[in-house]
């Protein structure tokens, strides 16, 4: 069975690792494991802002279209918002730079405008119990002070499950956050070791020997949800290699033999 063969994929491997597969076309947990463990979210918190964000566009508070300036307060490593000579742009623009690279300034401005508040209310709302964003990316002041941004793989996943069932907000909304999801740039991790063209909606994040990818996979007869979150690996390039051999996996299974 799936579950045993990638369980087995994982004797040896001495890094912490956290695994959620849901099968979202038959709606089924195939696996959960060590779901519920708490790790320092990464970036993969950056959809939970993006949905408040969304949110937010929808009670009228912004605009997709509205123009945005960056100061150079603003500005912090990590994004292309600090390399380029461009000052201005749209809140949707700062969505997509936040999700589909990652972009730590986008972020920054988001959380400004959205609010810590409610963006931590958010992941209440959608019972994300082990989920709090406590600093702006790249304060790493904060971090040493013990305020760490965390998750789990089982609350990214119902994210995620919510936002493919459009359940999350409207129609229009979910389907731009899919949208924006697939244009994922970062694609050394689930997709490492799939040489397929193969559309995933998902989302990573990397700390020192940290890495998490979780994503949407659209496969022709199934759709599925898969979420890797590895911590205390002995280098980030063993973390990606833990993932996308998970995914290669699960992949091949549902390619080849079916649900």
């Amino acid at each position: 069975m799936l579950r045993e063969t990638v369980l087995n994929k994982l004797q040896g491997v001495e890094a912490n690792v956290s695994i959620v597969l849901n099968d979202l076309t038959r709606d089924k947990w195939v696996l959960r494991y060590k779901e519920n463990k708490k790790f320092p979210s990464a970036s993969t918190i950056k959809i939970l802002i993006m949905v408040e964000a969304l949110k937010q566009v929808n009670e009228g508070k912004f605009t997709l279209e509205q123009k945005i300036t960056a100061k150079d307060s603003d500005r912090v490593e990590f994004s292309i918002i600090s390399e380029l000579n461009i000052s201005e742009y749209t809140f949707k623009d700062l969505i997509i730079l936040m999700i589909i690279i990652s972009d730590n300034t986008a972020t920054n401005m988001l959380i400004d405008m959205v609010g810590y508040e409610s963006i931590n209310k958010m992941a209440g709302v959608l019972g994300l119990s082990s989920t709090v964003l406590k600093r702006k990316m790249m304060d790493f002041e904060a971090a040493k002070a013990g305020r760490q941004n965390e998750t789990s793989a089982i609350d990214m996943a119902k994210i995620l499950q919510k936002i493919y069932n459009k359940s999350i907000l409207n129609e229009e909304m979910c389907e731009i956050m899919i949208d924006i999801l697939k244009r994922q740039k970062h694609k050394d991790s689930l997709s490492r070791y799939i040489t397929d063209e193969v559309t995933i909606a998902h989302k990573t994040g990397e700390l020192d020997r940290l890495n998490h990818d979780i994503g949407i996979f659209y496969l022709e007869d199934i759709h599925y949800i898969l979420g890797v979150f590895v911590t205390d690996a002995q280098d980030n390039l063993e973390a990606k290699r833990i993932i996308g051999s998970i995914s290669k996996l699960v992949y091949e299974h549902f390619l080849h033999k079916g649900r």
